[in-house]
């Protein structure tokens, strides 16, 4: 990482501020399929400093009551949307269950080696989740944070090695084998 070269035009809670306000992402972010378990994710074009801004969490704000109702509502597929933080002393909930163009909503959970984290940033007195490099990301990497503690299906999904027909014979082997 030696030849590339650090600037910075702005500081990054005015970098943040100005995405807010413009409500764009940055242009060298991208969507990609990840696959069918994972679904789609968020990848960077370009080099992110750690420290950097780097995108808005855009959602409908809801109290913590509105969205415990809705959490009931929702399909399990729905329910990753909701994101619950605490503002001003009170537990609040952004809402992002529908397509708006925005990319936060399609960034990933890595609670194991996450590359960004979210710090709220207010803007106009109102709050909004914006996620900050805690690494630098290279080009070609995917965006990720930590979802929290909550027991997230993905987290204790079984992954195969063997096909199917050969998982039982597999796990007999592991099982007389220690």
């Amino acid at each position: 990482m030696e030849n590339v070269s650090r600037r910075r035009r702005l500081k990054p809670v005015c970098d943040a501020e100005a995405h807010i306000k413009s409500r764009t992402d940055k242009p060298y972010l991208e969507q990609r399929l990840i696959n069918k378990f994972k679904g789609r994710g968020v990848f960077t074009k370009q080099v992110i400093w750690k420290g950097d801004f780097v995108l808005e969490y855009h959602g409908k704000l809801l109290t913590q009551e509105q969205g415990d109702v809705r959490g009931k509502q929702y399909k399990e597929s729905s329910k990753v949307f909701l994101f619950d933080f605490q503002w001003r002393g009170q537990m609040c909930c952004m809402d992002a269950p529908e397509e708006d163009g925005s990319l936060g909503r399609l960034v990933n959970d890595d609670h194991k080696k996450p590359n960004c984290k979210f710090k709220i940033i207010a803007v106009n007195n109102h709050p909004h989740l914006c996620l900050f490099a805690i690494a630098d990301i290279l080009p070609g990497q995917e965006l990720t944070y930590n979802y929290g503690t909550s027991d997230w299906p993905w987290r204790t999904q079984v992954k195969r090695c063997f096909p199917p027909n050969m998982q039982q014979s597999m796990d007999m082997f592991f099982i007389t084998n220690i």
